[in-house]
C-alpha cells in the first residue's frame, strides 16, 4: 500500500526523499508549467482536469510522492480515518485504543472542530454528522467531534484486533 503523506501547510521538502515540493494545480491550464513559472516565479505541477473529493495538494519534484492537505474536510469515514491515521503517531494511536474519547476533547477534538466543523458549509457539516451517526437536524460541534473520535477509536481497536489475530 502506498504511504499517504499529509501536511497542514506546504512542506519545504519531500517527506520521502527531501527534494523540493510543488503545488498541484487542477483544471484546464491557461498556460504551460514553464509559462506559469516565468509569470509567477513558482514551480507547479498540473494535476489534470478531473478533480475528486480527495486529491493531493502538493507533489515531490523528484520522486513524485503526493502530499495531501491535512485540513481539507473529509467526505467519507474512510477519508476521515486516513487523515487521522496520517496525522497521528503510532504511539498516539496506541494510546487512543486504550483511552476514553473524552480525553481528546481539548486536543484532537479541538482540531476536528476547528478544521472540519466550524466555518464550514452547513450542508457539509450535516453530512458529516449523518456520516458519524447523528441524524438530528440540530447538532452540537462538541458532540460531533466526540462522535468522530469515538468512531475512530473503534476503527483503531478493530485494526489492533486484526493484527493480534493475524
Amino acid at each position: 500500500m502506498k504511504k499517504r503523506y499529509e501536511s497542514i501547510e506546504k512542506p519545504d521538502k519531500c517527506p520521502k526523499c527531501g527534494a523540493p515540493v510543488y503545488q498541484i494545480l487542477y483544471g484546464l491550464p491557461a498556460m504551460s508549467e514553464e509559462e506559469y513559472f516565468k509569470t509567477y516565479h513558482e514551480h507547479v505541477i498540473y494535476g489534470g482536469c478531473c478533480i475528486s473529493e480527495d486529491d493531493p495538494e502538493w507533489q515531490c519534484s523528484k520522486c513524485g510522492a503526493e502530499i495531501y492537505n491535512a485540513t481539507h474536510i473529509p467526505y467519507s469515514k474512510k477519508i476521515a480515518f486516513a487523515k487521522l491515521d496520517a496525522m497521528l503517531s503510532e504511539e498516539d494511536k496506541e494510546k487512543m485504543t486504550k483511552g476514553d474519547s473524552c480525553e481528546y476533547h481539548f486536543t484532537l477534538g479541538l482540531w476536528i472542530r476547528n478544521n472540519w466543523i466550524y466555518e464550514q458549509d452547513e450542508e457539509y457539516v450535516k453530512q458529516l454528522a449523518e456520516m458519524f451517526g447523528d441524524d438530528s437536524p440540530f447538532f452540537e460541534p462538541d458532540e460531533l467531534s466526540g462522535r468522530i473520535i469515538a468512531s475512530y477509536q473503534r476503527h483503531l481497536r478493530g485494526k489492533n484486533r486484526k493484527k493480534m489475530q493475524g
